[in-house]
């Protein structure tokens, strides 16, 4: 059920709304009677099925019976629970895909490197002006102090950048990502444990040559050393 909900929710909710709403109806018109103490009518049970479902309730029909009653009681349970399915049902649909979230964030990132960089040229064309006016101007002017704030907005404004990029950086990070990286390192490890193994092996095998030509130096020299002394 789970599996079926998962890949086709529109048509498995359609159909168990339209089964719950036949046997709605006519459970309602089954268990409702009119003042004359005929049954209700097929298309009037349908109305207050549909009335009772959606939680609306006019007022116009009503269930006369206790079991009339119980069966439109239950009906707005079940209406209220397909209202949340539903819901959910268009909060899946709406949800951005991976490739759609990485080709806004890509987007977003263009347009805030963009204004990154303008801002950053107001930041370098403020300061000259600063500058140029106290180098002009000993006592501060109110030109200068109109450029200052300037500035100043100027560098609040690139760090605002700066926070809403590592943001959608973060963003953009979600947990299929995050296991991908963890099995790459992981892979990365296995690989480096794997070398260091081979490593301390072939650091072995030179360690035996060089034990075993110290040792047959050892015995030129004795060989020498009896030669010499002969």
């Amino acid at each position: 059920m789970k599996i079926y909900l998962q890949q086709w929710p529109t048509r498995c909710l359609m159909t168990c709304c339209t089964i719950i709403f036949l046997i709605g109806s006519w459970s309602l018109r089954a268990c409702s009677y009119k003042s004359t103490g005929e049954h209700l009518a097929i298309f009037d049970a349908m109305w207050l099925f549909i009335i009772t479902f959606t939680t609306v309730g006019y007022g116009d029909l009503y269930p006369s019976s206790y079991c009339g009653r119980a069966i439109a009681t239950i009906i707005g349970f079940i209406g209220l629970l397909s209202s949340a399915l539903l819901i959910s049902v268009l909060a899946q649909k709406l949800v951005l895909t991976r490739e759609e979230k990485y080709v806004h964030t890509f987007v977003s990132n263009t347009e805030l490197a963009k204004e990154r960089q303008y801002q950053a040229a107001n930041i370098v064309k403020f300061a000259i002006k600063v500058w140029f006016l106290k180098r002009q101007n000993k006592a501060p002017s109110i030109r200068c102090i109109q450029v200052q704030k300037k500035l100043f907005q100027s560098i609040y404004h690139l760090k605002e950048i700066k926070k809403q990029q590592r943001n959608s950086t973060d963003n953009c990070i979600d947990l299929h990502e995050l296991v991908t990286i963890q099995q790459n390192t992981n892979m990365q490890i296995e690989e480096t444990v794997q070398h260091m193994t081979e490593i301390k092996c072939e650091m072995n095998k030179i360690q035996i040559e060089l034990n075993n030509m110290i040792l047959n130096m050892n015995n030129l020299q004795t060989t020498l050393n009896i030669l010499l002394n002969k």
